[in-house]
Parts: C-alpha cells; sequence; structure tokens
C-alpha cells in the first residue's frame, strides 16, 4: 500500500513538475529574449526604438542581434526588406545614407524643376543620382525625397517602379556641402541639368 502510494506521488510530482516546465520553465529558461522589427520594414528606412520588440525564441542563431545590440540597431538604416518578427542580422542594417550635418560633410538641397531638362518619373528615395551639366559632372548624391506637384512623397505601388501615386515635380538630394556650392554656382550661370539615376541606391 505504502509503496503504491509512494508511486503515485512520484508520478504527481513528475506530471506537476512536467506541467510548470511546458507552461513556466520552457520559456522562462530555456527561450532567450533577441530583438524583432514590430512589422514588415522595407529597405532604406531608418530604424527607431519604437520599430523594436523583444520576442522569445528557442536557440536563437548565434550570428543574429541580441539585446546587447539595441543601441546599435537603433537610428541604422534597412539595406533591405526585413520580415517583421524574424531574427536581425548584421548585414540586414547600414549607417544612414541620409545622415546630414555635423561630421557627414554633407546636406540637404532642394532641386525644382526648373533646373533641370527633366526628371526620371522613376525617382525614389534612398535612390543614388548624378547630376551633370552637358559632359560635366556636377555632383553625386542620394535622393532623400521625391515630391509631387502638392508637395507629397512620390512613391511606387509595386517593386518595378511602373506605376507610381503621383508624377515627380521635384526632389531634394543630400549631396557633399562642396558639391551643393558648386551646382548653385553653376545655376547662377544658368543652363540645366541632366539627371542620372540608380534605382535603388
Amino acid at each position: 500500500m505504502d509503496k503504491r502510494i509512494a508511486g503515485l506521488v512520484i508520478i504527481a510530482v513528475a506530471l506537476v513538475a512536467l506541467g510548470v516546465w511546458e507552461f513556466w520553465g520552457r520559456e522562462n529558461l530555456s527561450y532567450v529574449d533577441v530583438p524583432v522589427l514590430k512589422e514588415d520594414v522595407q529597405a532604406n528606412v531608418t530604424i527607431r526604438e519604437e520599430d523594436i520588440k523583444l520576442r522569445k525564441m528557442e536557440s536563437p542563431s548565434q550570428e543574429a542581434l541580441t539585446t546587447e545590440d539595441l543601441q546599435w540597431l537603433i537610428g541604422m538604416e534597412t539595406s533591405q526588406f526585413v520580415a517583421g518578427g524574424s531574427e536581425l542580422y548584421p548585414q540586414y542594417f547600414r549607417q544612414s545614407q541620409f545622415a546630414i550635418g555635423g561630421s557627414t560633410g554633407r546636406e540637404l538641397f532642394s532641386v525644382p524643376e526648373e533646373w533641370l531638362v527633366s526628371i526620371p518619373q522613376s525617382l525614389r528615395r534612398g535612390d543614388k543620382i548624378t547630376l551633370y551639366k552637358g559632359d560635366i559632372k556636377v555632383l553625386e548624391g542620394i535622393v532623400a525625397h521625391s515630391f509631387d506637384a502638392s508637395g507629397q512623397e512620390v512613391i511606387s505601388t509595386e517593386k518595378e517602379r511602373t506605376n507610381s501615386s503621383s508624377v515627380v515635380k521635384n526632389f531634394e538630394i543630400i549631396a557633399l556641402t562642396e558639391d551643393l556650392k558648386r551646382l548653385s554656382q553653376w545655376t547662377d550661370e544658368g543652363g540645366k541639368f541632366i539627371v542620372l539615376c540608380n534605382q535603388g541606391g
């Protein structure tokens, strides 16, 4: 009788221990908090603190970012599409190409439509562009914004950019301060510029 009771007690304890492990122990002892993005993020987007959450994962990749990398991650820019809720890797991010001022030596400059021979209608935020006056290269820069006539950002409705939300009328670029000064000087002398664009930056 005592042995049977003892056996039942052992079984009960084992079941309780198994339940505690499954409902509390596994998540709290075997799982690790890792940073993930709350939602899918496209390329060329600067990561903010509110874009990040912690998710418990069992045996995350040793190459994935950890909670110790949170401060590094905030302010970085996506170099590609990043799925929300998935592990994050350093190669998914880069220093923001939209950084200006300070030690960057770069500034933001608005290029009006009347300065240009034409504006590529596929021009989008994050594109690398080169401005030429005739055969002379005036500057290289990054498109910070691509605006329509009402000042709204023009975006593509599909990856191939064959459809867009509106017509591009002017844009803002980020370039070296000295190059932007040269652009202004060229403009004062008259003439217009040709825009060559490398889509997707």
